[in-house]
């Protein structure tokens, strides 16, 4: 309970009260006593109706506080959060209402002050946006409501606490499900490698169109129906498609807000998002760092679990080990399946994960998703002024060289490489996944 603005200026003026008192006191003035009177009798009202008016403010207000809040969030993307306030008493209540949202999160539009007529509501809708991925603990909502007399301002809290998960951001891939794949991969910037008509599996018969190649062509239907009947193919489904996610101490390097592991994670999510739709099945496997294996399955319940054991992971001090984590997933993963590698590749990885790559490659189609740190692209395409600049030139020109260099040795061990910038490895992962699809080699 505090003071009020109200309570604070009657204070203010029992002290100038005071200060005339013991001034009359001093000068010996001939009111002095009518001004100790004034002063004692002031006190004494102004006593008895603070006590009186804090006292009564003890209860609690009747008033019932409800918060409306999505049990799951998604990063980066601000979100509404709205309060619904009754008033329940038999007079009006103004109040100051805010709330206690979690430290990761950024929040607008509270506190908010606000006058409820008797048996009356009021709907407050406030905005945050989710900073760190995990569990959010949201605390009581706290009303801070004025006494009878608005002498005090004491503050309530209604309801318990409540939670809701933090997750990459999946909005995307929910609001657009319902568009056709081709439409939806053009909205994401995906330019697809094939022409529609060209996979691998049989999907139907259709009359010839123009543009179709004459290999379409099913010449016993033609003959049949006395007109060009083409077939149609489709990409392969039911093929395992398994993302080794790294969490190590490299993915914790932020190009802007967002960090790589969470470029990553948004990479992994769209990539199993159009698998999904593709009919694969999607697992994943985490590694350097805590270790989470979900199993491939198919169907778009998939990306429901992958967000469940995914929201609250995060990138970790330890060492990347890619040897590891092929051994573990051998033992895990026997069918043949596209294992797709995402991590941050550095020179110094070249044996380890040379050695990595041969062992998957063995039994199963590997593919290497490097994230390329935004800071060497620019050192290489900024302006060189300095000796500082041309060092630095210099430094990102050599590492790059040197992963350009390890990057040539995967691949003429087979192993397909994508090196791209963290913001764009969701476009990366979905061309290459479609391309390998469209190609048959998966």
């Amino acid at each position: 309970m505090r003071p009020s603005p109200i309570l604070l200026a009657l204070l203010f003026i029992l002290l100038l009260l005071g200060l005339l008192t013991a001034v009359s006191r001093l000068a010996e003035w001939t009111s002095s006593l009518t001004v100790s009177i004034v002063f004692w009798s002031y006190l004494a009202c102004i006593a008895i109706v603070i006590l009186i008016d804090g006292f009564a403010s003890r209860s609690m207000p009747n008033l019932k506080v409800t918060r409306k809040l999505d049990p799951h969030l998604a990063l980066d993307v601000p979100q509404s959060i709205g309060i619904k306030i009754t008033n329940l008493s038999g007079r009006p209540q103004t109040l100051q209402v805010t709330d206690a949202p979690p430290s990761q999160m950024d929040m607008e539009n509270l506190p908010v002050r606000l006058r409820i007529e008797a048996d009356e509501f009021a709907d407050i809708i406030y905005r945050v946006k989710p900073l760190r991925r995990g569990l959010a603990e949201f605390g009581p909502r706290t009303c801070r409501v004025p006494s009878l007399f608005n002498l005090w301002q004491k503050k309530f809290y209604f309801c318990e606490g409540e939670q809701s998960k933090i997750h990459p951001n999946y909005k995307p891939l929910f609001q657009s499900s319902f568009l056709n794949s081709d439409i939806l991969m053009s909205d994401w910037g995906i330019r697809l490698r094939q022409r529609r008509g060209e996979g691998t599996d049989f999907h139907q018969l259709r009359n010839f169109r123009i543009g179709d190649s004459l290999r379409q062509i099913d010449w016993r239907a033609t003959a049949r129906f006395n007109r060009p009947i083409s077939r149609e193919y489709q990409e392969e489904r039911d093929q395992q498609v398994v993302f080794l996610l790294d969490c190590g101490r490299r993915m914790r390097a932020k190009d802007g807000a967002i960090s790589h592991f969470d470029h990553a994670l948004n990479a992994v999510l769209l990539a199993s998002f159009i698998a999904l739709r593709q009919g694969d099945n999607v697992g994943l496997l985490s590694f350097a760092g805590e270790s989470r294996w979900i199993a491939p399955i198919k169907g778009h319940g998939q990306i429901g679990r992958l967000l469940d054991r995914v929201y609250d992971l995060d990138s970790s001090l330890q060492t990347t080990d890619f040897l590891d984590v092929a051994q573990k997933l051998l033992g895990k993963q026997p069918k043949r399946s596209l294992i797709i590698i995402i991590s941050s590749i550095e020179p110094e990885d070249r044996d380890d994960l040379y050695q990595a790559t041969k062992l998957l490659s063995q039994h199963h189609l590997v593919l290497v998703a490097s994230m390329r740190p935004q800071v060497l692209t620019d050192a290489r395409t900024s302006d060189i002024d300095s000796l500082e600049d041309a060092l630095r030139y210099c430094g990102a020109s050599n590492q790059m060289q040197k992963q350009s260099a390890l990057y040539s040795e995967l691949k003429s061990n087979k192993i397909i490489v994508s090196d791209t910038p963290p913001s764009q490895m969701h476009i990366a992962l979905v061309d290459e996944y479609m391309a390998l699809k469209r190609s048959g080699i998966f």
